[in-house]
């Protein structure tokens, strides 16, 4: 089995995930042709691209700076606390506050969320055009219970309201009420949620020989990465980590349109 795992990162870590893509695709490091494609976040959006029309990850970053437009309109309006944003992404808070799926409750709560039709509208113009790939899951997380869940084809839902659930952020976009459930950002969980793969992988496993090879490819460095790895890897696993070379400040620049050119930039150039 071989797994890419494309972590979070707004609409600006998006950018470095495609620009890094598409250098090593030129490369000859064909990302497409992995067994499971597991994004959460930003990585959801970049992996319906690359396993469906990979040549669109060279537009993926003008795509992006609308998104992060779109996130600069709400914030002049008053929609969103990006604050919650930060807490989301640092995962940082003191003792006696909220855990993380409470904040996503609390955000859920200042927000309606939205219909799936409505989160399909939302993110038609972002997404590749066609049936949801094989290969290619999508993590959320169930507000009502706090469990992550990878969205795949065998989910007969269309791809738009994958992505929309995926990316839901707390405080920065609205959640999506589909399946009888409330879905958030798969970041609420993890940036990466690469040790969802161990469940993606229902063949018995051989004490004797790796069950396969893992690349996770992190927007930023979090905690979680070193758990997930150790996971895998006591599964049988051979992984391999790939975090960006810094491009940002403060985790409210990865919503930002001044800084996709950035990103742009240092993923190409770190794929090099």
């Amino acid at each position: 089995m071989r797994a890419l795992v494309l972590g979070g990162g707004g609409p600006v870590g998006a950018s470095w995930e495609a620009a890094l893509l598409l250098t090593l695709g030129a490369d000859g490091l064909s990302a497409i042709e992995a067994d499971v494609v597991l994004g959460t976040s930003a990585g959801s959006i970049v992996g319906a691209w690359l396993t469906m029309r990979p040549e669109g990850l060279a537009v993926l970053p003008d795509r992006m700076r609308e998104r992060a437009a779109w996130h600069a309109d709400r914030a002049a309006n008053g929609r969103g606390d990006r604050e919650t944003l930060t807490r989301l992404m640092t995962k940082k808070s003191e003792a006696g506050t909220p855990s993380m799926p409470a904040i996503a409750r609390a955000a859920v709560e200042a927000e309606p969320p939205l219909s799936a039709g409505e989160a399909e509208e939302m993110w038609k113009r972002g997404s590749p055009e066609g049936a949801w790939p094989r290969n290619l899951m999508m993590a959320a997380v169930d507000v009502g219970t706090g469990e992550a869940h990878a969205w795949s084809a065998g989910d007969d839902i269309p791809l738009a309201v994958g992505i929309a659930c995926s990316t839901a952020a707390p405080g920065v976009a609205p959640a999506v009420e589909m399946a009888g459930a409330v879905w958030v950002d798969g970041g609420v969980r993890s940036a990466t949620n690469a040790d969802l793969i161990v469940d993606a992988d229902d063949r018995p496993r051989d004490p004797l020989h790796s069950r396969g090879k893992v690349l996770i490819v992190a927007c930023r460095p979090t905690e979680d990465l070193a758990r997930e790895q150790s996971i895998l890897t006591e599964h049988g696993f051979d992984v391999r980590v790939l975090v960006s070379d810094p491009y940002y400040r403060t985790p409210t620049d990865l919503l930002d349109p001044h800084f996709v050119d950035a990103a742009t930039e240092a993923g190409a150039k770190q794929g090099r």
